[in-house]
């Protein structure tokens, strides 16, 4: 009997570093302008943006599909600047809301370039399979979660799998080596919920703009 893949995608969750070490959870600080009108959840992907806080802490902003630079990804979100990110009006909450704030947020963010995260494969392409997608730069496809759900609906567009464009946003590893994680052929697009390692290609603090996929 084939499992099915569960279809339930989290954005990009930090799992090691590339020299095989475990994640530590070492995050560094991040603002979120009170004036910013989108939600910020945990496994978004963000770039630098412009200005900071008046505590001279960066700002940053949700990337972009595409060839954009990210810094890293969001493990946390709170009011506190220096932690623990939490809402302190409301414990239930562990992301920033949507519309303008009348505080600024901040978010722990995993920055460092050398993190391998898994994300979900999602689009309107075919199915992704080893042979057309290992080693190759893809971009993401932005998605707010589904209701009841409080983490990212980002994912890996299965559609923008290239190997010329060195720019694009990840760079996929491997397939997610997990007894939940299948090929699928059924729907034959959408992704089949299929779950890749990949690395932030397009960098703001490692490899450049990226490199070429093989």
């Amino acid at each position: 009997m084939a499992f099915v893949n569960p279809n339930r995608p989290s954005g990009l969750s930090p799992l090691r570093y590339l020299n095989g070490a475990k994640y530590d959870g070492k995050v560094n600080t991040y603002a979120i302008a009170a004036a910013v009108a989108t939600p910020f959840y945990v496994g978004d992907l963000v770039s630098l943006a412009t200005g900071g806080s008046p505590l001279g802490i960066p700002n940053i902003a949700l990337t972009a599909a595409g060839s954009n630079p990210a810094v890293g990804v969001i493990v946390a979100v709170g009011l506190l600047p220096f932690g623990p990110y939490i809402n302190v009006n409301d414990l239930s909450k562990i992301s920033r809301p949507t519309g303008a704030q009348t505080q600024i947020y901040y978010a722990a963010v995993s920055d460092d370039p050398n993190i391998v995260y898994e994300i979900q494969e999602g689009g309107s392409a075919t199915n992704l399979t080893s042979a057309t997608a290992l080693s190759k730069n893809a971009s993401i496809v932005y998605a707010l979660p589904a209701t009841g759900v409080v983490v990212s609906g980002t994912m890996l567009d299965g559609g923008t799998v290239s190997t010329a464009t060195a720019t694009l946003n990840l760079k996929i590893l491997k397939f997610v080596q997990r007894i939940d994680n299948n090929f699928v052929t059924s729907p034959a697009t959408g992704g089949g919920a299929q779950k890749w390692e990949v690395i932030i290609n397009n960098h703001t603090f490692g490899r450049g703009t990226g490199t070429v996929g093989i």
